[in-house]
C-alpha cells in the first residue's frame, strides 16, 4: 500500500472510531453478530473502544461479495441509532465504499438491504422485486397492456405478433374488379413476377409501371393481383394520387391487421408501416397511379415484402426499377376489340385499331360503345373521324392521344340526344377528382340545387342506379361491387377539353352543389369522418375553395380540421394556406376577405395544424391576428362562439411561447365567458378549464391546477365512461398536477391504472397517450422504481421521436424525460449526449431563453455536474438562473431548481459561504412557494443543512439534517434512493421534467 492510501486508510478508521464512540457498548456488539455470526471474540472484547472495534471489523472477511467489512458494520448499524449518529454513519460508509471502488447504486443497493424493514432484498429498490424487471419477467410497460395487440414498437417484436394474429386467412382489400376481357401483356406479367421474386424478401422492391394515359398499367397491377395473389398472405390496393388518400387506406388496413385504431391517419399508418416491416408474412401493396415521389416515400415500408407502384410521373424512374407499358401490340388490340365488341371481323378490328393507335382505353370505350348502341365500325369511324378532324381544327395543344377526346366528345353528344340526365352525370366527373364517387353520396347530395334533368334524376333513386349501369355499359365508367363510379383519369382530362366553357361551368356548378348538399358538417362529431373521407379526394380538383356559393366553401373549411383530426396535418396545412390566400383576396361575398366568417375560421384552423407541426411563431401570429379581428367585428364580439374557440388557440400559442403568464390572463378571462355563453356544466366549458389549469401548471400552480382538474375529473366521471377520451384526458392533466404537487405515489397510482385503458383506446402512440406514458416514466422515476422507469422512458423517447421527429417539443420533452431517467440510473455519458442534443435543438427552436429552454439547460447542469464537469455545470445554471429569475421570478419552481443547481456548483468547487448563501435562501423561498413538505423543499433542506455543516456550524447543521432525512424518509420512503442518498451524505439534484404545453 502506498504512503498516501495507508495514511488515507488510517484517518478513515479514526473517523469511524470517533462515530463509534457515540454508540452504546451493547449495539455495536448486537449488530456485528448480526452481520458476522460466527464473529470470533475474546470473552473480554472491549466494545466500548471505537478503535479496538473498528481493527477487529476490518480483519474479518466480508459478509457481502465487494463490500468491505467496515462498509457493511457502519452501514448496518447506520439503521439502529439515532437520526443524528444515522446520518454522520452513511456519510462516512457512503465515501469509504465509494473509495473502495464500490458504485454508487451498489451502496445505495446495500443501505436497502440492510435495513431492519428489509434483511432480504428490500422491495423498493432490489433488482427483483416488483417495478424492476429481470430477464423474464413481465412489467405493465414490457406487455403494454396485455389485453392488447400493439404493433407499434422499433423495439419490442409485438408488430409481428399483431399482424400475425390476421394469419388465418387472405387479406385482400381494395383490389378493383378483375377485368375479364383482359388480354395479351403475358410477358410484362413474367417479368414483374420474376422481378420481384428474385429479390430477397428482407427488401422492399417496387416496381414502377410507366407509361402515357390509357396503356393499362393499372389493370395490368390488377391482373398481376389476381393472377398472383395466392402468393401473398396480404394483398392490398392503395390510391396514391393524393396522400391523403394513402394515410386513409393504410389506416383500413390497420383495422384489418388487428391493429388498434386512432382516428389519426399519419398514426395509424406509420403503425401498419412498422408492423409490416417486422411480419413474417408475404404482403403485396399496389400503389395506384402515385404522383410525387417526395410525399410517397415515407409512406412505403423499408423492407418485408413486395411493392407494385403504378403512375406516369417519369421522376419515378429515378427511384425505382421501371417497368415500360407501351401500347397494344395489334393482335392483342383485335383480341380485345372483339371480346369487348358484338360480331366484329378481323379487318375491322385492324381498321379500328389503327385509328385509335392501339390504345388500350380506347379500344375499349369505342367497343363497348359498338356494344351498347349496335352501331357498326364502318358508322364509329365515320363519326371518330368526324370529331377527330373538329379537334384538329381547334388546333387545342393537348399532351394525350386525340383519339380519346375524339370518342369522348362522340359518346358525349349522343348522350346529350338520347339521355340528358346521364350526359350531364358524365359531365360532372370532368370535375371530381379521380377517385371513384359513390351513388351513396350522389344520393346524399340529391337535394342540392343541381341543373335539370339531372336534378331530378339524383332525386329518383332507381334512375340514379340505371345511370351508374350505363356509364359502365357504354364503357365511359367502371362501376365496383360497392356501386361507386370511377372514370378513367384521361377520359376524365378529355372530358374536360371537349365540354364548352358553358357546360363546363355548369357541371362544376352541380358538382359544387351536390358536395354542399352531402357535407356532413362539423368533422369533429366523429360519426362525420367517414363522409369527410369520401369528400376529401374532390376538394381540389372541383375547386372548392373557389365555389361561388358559401355552403360549397364551407367543405374546404370543414376539410382543414378534418385532415388535421386524422392527423394529416401536412394536407390540412396546404389546404388552409390555399383557402386562407384565396379567401382573403376575395371581397364579393360577405363570408369572405380578410374579416368575411370564412376566413377567420380557416385562419384559426391553420394556425391550429402550424402549432401540430411546430411552426409556432406563424401560427401564432394567424390565431392573434384573427382574435383581434373577430374581436372587433360588428358580428361577432368578444363573447361569440368563433371568438371564444380563437382565444384558446391564442392561449396555446402563447404557452408555445413561453409567455405563461400573459397565455394565463387570457385563459381566465376567456373562462368566464365561456360560462356566460355556454354554462358552467357545458363540456366546453371543463375544456377551457382544462387550458387554464394548464397555464397554471406552467406557472408552478399546481395546486390550483389540481383543484380545476379534480373537479373536471369528477364532473366527466359521473356522465362518461371510463374508456371516454376526455375523461381520460383529464385525468392524465391530474396526474402531472399531483406529480407537481410532489404526491409522487398517488399520480404513479393513478396513472397505472389509466394508462392501459388509454392505450386500448386511443392507441400506443396518439399524442394523448405518448404525454400520459412520459408522465407514467416520470412517476416511476420519482417513486424509486428506476429500472422499470427507464424501460418506459426509453420506449416513449423512441416512440415520440418516431411520431413527431427529433425537432418537435414534445420529442424534445422525451428525450429529456429519458436523459433524467439515464442519470439516477447511471448512465451519465448517454444522458449527457442526450441532453446536450435536446439543449441545442431547444436554442434552435425556441431561442436561447425560452422557459422549455432553460428547463433543458438545468437538466444538462444536473448531468454535467455528476460527470465532474463542474465549470459547465456552473455556466449552465447561472446562465439558467439569471434568463428564469428575470422571465419566471425568483418564486418559480423551475428558478429554484435553477438556484439549488448553483449552489451544488458552488459547494463542489470549494465555494462554502457562496453555497450555503444559494442554499439557504432556496430552501427558504421552495417552503414559502411549494411548501415545507414538498419533496423538492426537503431535499432543498438536505443540500442547506450539508452546507450549514460546512461552513462551521457542525451542530444545527447536523441536526438539520437529521430532519430533513428523517422527513424525506416518511415521505418517499425510508429505502427510496434520494433518501438513502440524503443519509449517505450525497448532495441532492432537483432536475425539471419539461411540461406538455
Amino acid at each position: 500500500m502506498k504512503d498516501s492510501a495507508r495514511v488515507s486508510a488510517e484517518a478513515g478508521r479514526d473517523a469511524l472510531a470517533r462515530l463509534l464512540a457515540a454508540v452504546p457498548a451493547a449495539q455495536l456488539a448486537a449488530v456485528a453478530r448480526d452481520i458476522f455470526p460466527f464473529l470470533p471474540l475474546p470473552a473480554a472484547f472491549d466494545w466500548t473502544d471505537g478503535r479496538v472495534v473498528v481493527d477487529k471489523i476490518a480483519s474479518l472477511d466480508p459478509p457481502f461479495t465487494g463490500v468491505p467489512p467496515l462498509v457493511a458494520y457502519a452501514t448496518r448499524l447506520s439503521h439502529e441509532v439515532g437520526r443524528l449518529d444515522a446520518v454522520g454513519l452513511g456519510r462516512w460508509a457512503d465515501a469509504a465504499g465509494r473509495e473502495a471502488g464500490m458504485s454508487e447504486e451498489r451502496v445505495r443497493q446495500l443501505y436497502a438491504e440492510t435495513s431492519p424493514a428489509s434483511r432480504s432484498p428490500d422491495p423498493a429498490l432490489s433488482a427483483t422485486a416488483e417495478g424492476y424487471p429481470t430477464k423474464g419477467h413481465k412489467t405493465d410497460i414490457d406487455s403494454r397492456s396485455e389485453d392488447l395487440v400493439s404493433p407499434l414498437s422499433t423495439i419490442s417484436g409485438s408488430a409481428t405478433a399483431a399482424v400475425e394474429q390476421s394469419d388465418s386467412g387472405r387479406i385482400w382489400g381494395n383490389v378493383p374488379p378483375r377485368n375479364p376481357d383482359f388480354t395479351g401483356r403475358e410477358s410484362l406479367l413474367l417479368n414483374l413476377q420474376r422481378s420481384l421474386e428474385a429479390k430477397s424478401k428482407a427488401s422492399v422492391l417496387p416496381h414502377a409501371l410507366h407509361g402515357s394515359g390509357g396503356v393499362g398499367k393499372t389493370q395490368l397491377a390488377v391482373e398481376f393481383a389476381y393472377r398472383f395473389g395466392e402468393r401473398y398472405d396480404l394483398v392490398w390496393w392503395i390510391p396514391a394520387e393524393q396522400q391523403t388518400l394513402v394515410l386513409q387506406s393504410l389506416a383500413e388496413l390497420g383495422q384489418k391487421l388487428r391493429i388498434p385504431g386512432t382516428q389519426e391517419f399519419t398514426q395509424a399508418a406509420s403503425l401498419v408501416i412498422e408492423a409490416l416491416a417486422r411480419t413474417d408474412l408475404r404482403w403485396l401493396l399496389v400503389f395506384d397511379n402515385a404522383n410525387d415521389p417526395n410525399e410517397l416515400a415515407h409512406l412505403i415500408p423499408s423492407s418485408g415484402g413486395h411493392v407494385i407502384l403504378t403512375s406516369r410521373n417519369p421522376a419515378w424512374l429515378d427511384v425505382w426499377d421501371a417497368v415500360k407499358v407501351d401500347v397494344f401490340d395489334r393482335p392483342e388490340s383485335i383480341e380485345l376489340v372483339q371480346r369487348r365488341g358484338t360480331d366484329i371481323t378481323d379487318a375491322d378490328a385492324d381498321r379500328l385499331a389503327e385509328k385509335l393507335g392501339d390504345l388500350p382505353l380506347a379500344l375499349d370505350q369505342a367497343a363497348s360503345w359498338q356494344t351498347a348502341t349496335g352501331m357498326t365500325i364502318t358508322e364509329y369511324l365515320d363519326l371518330f373521324d368526324q370529331h377527330h378532324g373538329e379537334l384538329v381544327a381547334r388546333g387545342r395543344d393537348i399532351n394525350y392521344p386525340v383519339s380519346i377526346a375524339a370518342l369522348v366528345k362522340l359518346a358525349l353528344e349522343r348522350l346529350q340526344r338520347d339521355s340528358p340526365a346521364l350526359a350531364q352525370l358524365l359531365e360532372m366527373f370532368a370535375v371530381f377528382g379521380a377517385e371513384p364517387v359513390s351513388v351513396g353520396l350522389l344520393r346524399r347530395g340529391r337535394l342540392g340545387d343541381i341543373a335539370p334533368p339531372l336534378g331530378r334524376a339524383l332525386r329518383d333513386s332507381t334512375r340514379l342506379d340505371r345511370m351508374a349501369r350505363d356509364l359502365r355499359k357504354f364503357g365511359l365508367a367502371k362501376v365496383d361491387v360497392e356501386n361507386r363510379i370511377q372514370v378513367h383519369r384521361l377520359l376524365q382530362v378529355a372530358l374536360r377539353d371537349v365540354l364548352d366553357g358553358e357546360r363546363l361551368n355548369r357541371a362544376r356548378t352541380n358538382v359544387h352543389r351536390l358536395l354542399g348538399a352531402a357535407n356532413p358538417g362539423d368533422p369533429n362529431v366523429d360519426s362525420t369522418l367517414e363522409l369527410h373521407a369520401e369528400i376529401a379526394p374532390h376538394v381540389n380538383p372541383s375547386g372548392l375553395i373557389y365555389a361561388a356559393e358559401e355552403d360549397s366553401r364551407r367543405i374546404a373549411l370543414d376539410q382543414i380540421r378534418y385532415l388535421w383530426i386524422i392527423g394529416d396535418n401536412e394536407g390540412s396545412r396546404r389546404l388552409g394556406e390555399a383557402a386562407v390566400k384565396a379567401w382573403r383576396e376575395r371581397a364579393d361575398q360577405p363570408d369572405l376577405g380578410p374579416d368575411g366568417e370564412l376566413t377567420l375560421l380557416a385562419t384559426r384552423h391553420l394556425s391550429t395544424t402550424l402549432l401540430s407541426l411546430g411552426i409556432n411563431d406563424r401560427a401564432r401570429e394567424l390565431a392573434e391576428s384573427t382574435l383581434d379581428r373577430l374581436r372587433n367585428n360588428p358580428d361577432f364580439g368578444p363573447d361569440h362562439e368563433h371568438t371564444l374557440w380563437t382565444a384558446a388557440t391564442v392561449s396555446a400559442a402563447l404557452r408555445v411561447a413561453g409567455e405563461f403568464q400573459k397565455a394565463l390572463e387570457l385563459e381566465r378571462e376567456n373562462v368566464e365567458l365561456y360560462v356566460e355563453v355556454f354554462g358552467a356544466e357545458d363540456v366546453q366549458t371543463l375544456r377551457n378549464r382544462g387550458n387554464l389549469a394548464v397555464n397554471l401548471r406552467m406557472l408552478s400552480d399546481f395546486q390550483g391546477a389540481f383543484e380545476i382538474d379534480e373537479e373536471i375529473v369528477q364532473r366527466l366521471d359521473e356522465t362518461l365512461t371510463e374508456q371516454a377520451r376526455p375523461l381520460l384526458f383529464a385525468q392524465s392533466n391530474l396526474v402531472r398536477d399531483l406529480y407537481g404537487l410532489g404526491k409522487y405515489d398517488e399520480a404513479l397510482a393513478l396513472q397505472r391504472r389509466t394508462l392501459p385503458t388509454y392505450r386500448r383506446t386511443m392507441t400506443d402512440r396518439h399524442p394523448e397517450v405518448l404525454l400520459a406514458t412520459r408522465t407514467f416514466a416520470m412517476a416511476l422515476r420519482k417513486t424509486g422504481k428506476y429500472d422499470e422507469a427507464l424501460q418506459v422512458a426509453r420506449d416513449n423517447y423512441r416512440d415520440c421521436v418516431a411520431r413527431y421527429g427529433e425537432a418537435h417539443q414534445h420529442a424534445l420533452a422525451a428525450t429529456m424525460t429519458y436523459a433524467n431517467t439515464l442519470r439516477v440510473a447511471g448512465s451519465l455519458s448517454e444522458a449527457r449526449g442526450l441532453a446536450m442534443d435536446a439543449l441545442a435543438r431547444y436554442r434552435r427552436t425556441f431561442g436561447d431563453r425560452h422557459p422549455l429552454t432553460l428547463v433543458a439547460q438545468v437538466n444538462a447542469a444536473v448531468i454535467q455536474r455528476s460527470m465532474k464537469n463542474l465549470a459547465e455545470a456552473q455556466k449552465l445554471d447561472r446562465d439558467a438562473y439569471e434568463a428564469m429569475a428575470d422571465i419566471l421570478g425568483v418564486n418559480h419552481g423551475y428558478t429554484l431548481c435553477a438556484a439549488s443547481g448553483l449552489a451544488n456548483d458552488l459547494a463542489l468547487v470549494g465555494d462554502v459561504q457562496g453555497a450555503y448563501r444559494w442554499s439557504s435562501e432556496t430552501l427558504g423561498i421552495s417552503q414559502q412557494s411549494r411548501g415545507p413538505d414538498h419533496p423538492y423543499t426537503l431535499l432543498c433542506a438536505v443540500n442547506a443543512a450539508f452546507d450549514r455543516i460546512e461552513v462551521g456550524e457542525a451542530a444545527e447543521g447536523e441536526e438539520d439534517l437529521a430532519t430533513a432525512v428523517e422527513a424525506l424518509g416518511e415521505l418517499l420512503g425510508a429505502t427510496h434512493p434520494e433518501t438513502l442518498d440524503a443519509r449517505m451524505g450525497r448532495r441532492a439534484e432537483c432536475d425539471i421534467e419539461p411540461p406538455p404545453t
